[in-house]
């Protein structure tokens, strides 16, 4: 027998290996093989690699190099279900929708049990809001692979957005639950909640603490979900549980969640405040806190909160809307017109964007423009009571008395309390010198909309024309407290107390006016020679 010495070099230690002539045969025969692996490419790695690198390509959003690479392979395999696969898949993100769908098809034409082709179905018939295809698509996959974890979540949400909670429960359960996602947790809460099956809940908290703060997003949902199910002082204990001892901006931003269901609206905007100090351009702490402002009448700041989040992601259409309207109520004119435009050129033939477009027309003194959109809606929605009214608001701007009555007769058809309407057709009735009608629509709107500044002051003005001055100084006080900004308001009230020889309340009210006008008056001059709060986006 043959020995070899094989020093191992391992602490100054050699070992002594002895193989016998067949044995050593092998070994060389190994080396000489792992040397030929080494030197020659094999035909098994050439069939993984472009599968590999293509994946990787499309992964990187390198979706032309991936394409490029892909068609080699079909041009010579045009039956090769990954590529078809890949290729489909590409498509999906291209939102080449029909294409994708024909390739996926063919897939399973080629290999029925293809589960990738069905998750892709899923995938694609789920990005265009197609439900019931994309429940039928994830089915298949856990048809064949019945503890796919991706494919049994995706149902999950499926089920739930369609109503089907214990659908939903039995798919998420399917999950083994040393590898259910944290993501699943929120999911199954509401499911719980929905089928009135409330104490299925709590024992869901422990897997959502050991997640808590690796995964903020999932928390945020699971307190919306307690908080949308009047859980609030749950959230807020659950929130204590896991506060972290420097607090992320994740966990401010749910933690404002919780003090606005508290009734504590000041509190939560000091923490997203706080919050965007740490992410000062977090898109969706801006659009938040925007939100909140707006709650609290805090306008200005709204506004500036809608123009970062602009600045952070151009041109998303909930801020533009938003914005356009905030603009308007503040007297932007220009700049909500702007706004309104950028909506419309981002998504043209929308109803919801037209109407906010024919609206801040109307209000910026373009009715002329805004008349043709107003029609258009009006035709496209004629059960419409708003639409309606804006078609009707816009003619009677436009001087078409005879088409201004009609549609807001017709308004009142479709909705009979609608305070505008019978604002203007008020405001008509007193043009055309018929008062009673005048004030009966008039009184109408001060009845049921207290709040209807305008109504209750242009009611005032007519109860003063009549001589009715107690009634034209209530309602003119009215208007006044809802609006102390507005000069003329001020002027009109001051008329009634004087005619009530009330000289001092008079003549208070008219300093005021005066005050009040000049500021007016340099207010519009710096928002005109401001630039617009929207630039205008190509």
């Amino acid at each position: 027998m043959r020995a070899i010495c094989w020093d191992t070099g391992y602490r100054g230690q050699s070992s002594t290996l002895a193989l016998t002539g067949s044995a050593c045969a092998r070994y060389l025969f190994g080396a000489a093989f792992l040397v030929f692996i080494i030197a020659s490419p094999l035909p098994l790695w050439g069939q993984s690699t472009p599968r590999s690198s293509i994946s990787r390509l499309i992964a990187q959003n390198r979706l032309d190099d991936a394409e490029k690479q892909l068609w080699s392979v079909l041009s010579q395999q045009p039956e090769q279900v990954w590529a078809l696969d890949l290729m489909a898949e590409i498509r999906t993100l291209q939102k080449r929708t029909p294409e994708a769908e024909a390739l996926f098809r063919r897939v399973l034409t080629l290999s029925p049990k293809d589960v990738e082709a069905y998750r892709g179905l899923g995938k694609l018939y789920g990005s265009v809001g197609n439900s019931p295809q994309a429940i039928d698509s994830y089915s298949h996959v856990v048809a064949i692979a019945p503890a796919d974890v991706a494919a049994n979540v995706e149902l999950a949400l499926l089920y739930q957005s369609a109503g089907q909670y214990k659908e939903s429960i039995a798919a998420a359960q399917r999950v083994p639950a040393a590898t259910r996602p944290p993501r699943i947790l929120p999911v199954l809460a509401a499911d719980y909640f929905a089928i009135g099956e409330a104490d299925k809940v709590p024992p869901l908290i422990p897997s959502l603490l050991r997640h808590a703060n690796a995964e903020p997003e999932v928390l945020r949902d699971f307190v919306t979900v307690l908080l949308r199910n009047g859980y609030v002082e749950n959230a807020a204990h659950l929130m204590d549980r896991v506060k972290p001892v420097k607090p992320s901006a994740e966990y401010l931003q749910t933690l404002a969640l919780v003090c606005t269901a508290q009734g504590k609206p000041q509190a939560a905007m000091v923490l997203l405040s706080q919050a965007l100090k740490l992410q000062p351009k977090a898109f969706d702490l801006l659009y938040e806190a925007a939100g909140l402002a707006a709650q609290q009448n805090r306008l200005d700041e709204m506004i500036e909160l809608l123009r970062r989040a602009d600045e952070v992601q151009p041109n998303r259409p909930e801020v533009l809307q938003k914005l356009s309207l905030a603009l308007l109520k503040t007297g932007r004119r220009a700049s909500a017109v702007a706004a309104a435009r950028r909506l419309n050129a981002i998504q043209p033939n929308n109803p919801d964007n037209e109407y906010v477009l024919a609206f801040t027309l109307i209000e910026a003194d373009s009715p002329e423009e805004a008349e043709p959109i107003a029609r258009k809606l009006a035709a496209a929605r004629p059960d419409d009571a708003n639409s309606r009214l804006l078609l009707g608001i816009a003619e009677f701007k436009t001087g078409d008395a005879e088409g201004a009555k009609r549609d807001l007769q017709r308004c009142l058809t479709i909705d009979s309390h609608l305070a505008d309407a019978h604002y203007y057709l008020g405001l008509m009735a007193r043009r055309e010198g018929n008062i009673d009608a005048a004030r009966g629509e008039l009184e109408e709107v001060v009845r049921t909309n207290p709040e209807h500044v305008s109504a209750a002051a242009e009611l005032g003005t007519l109860y003063l024309q009549t001589g009715n001055l107690e009634q034209a100084r209530a309602v003119l006080e009215q208007a006044v407290k809802l609006a102390p900004a507005v000069s003329q308001y001020h002027y009109h009230l001051g008329l009634a107390y004087t005619r009530l020889g009330l000289q001092e309340p008079a003549r208070r009210e008219m300093d005021t006016y005066k005050r009040q006008r000049q500021a007016e008056d340099e207010e519009h001059k710096r928002k005109d020679a401001a630039s617009p709060a929207v630039a205008p986006q190509p």
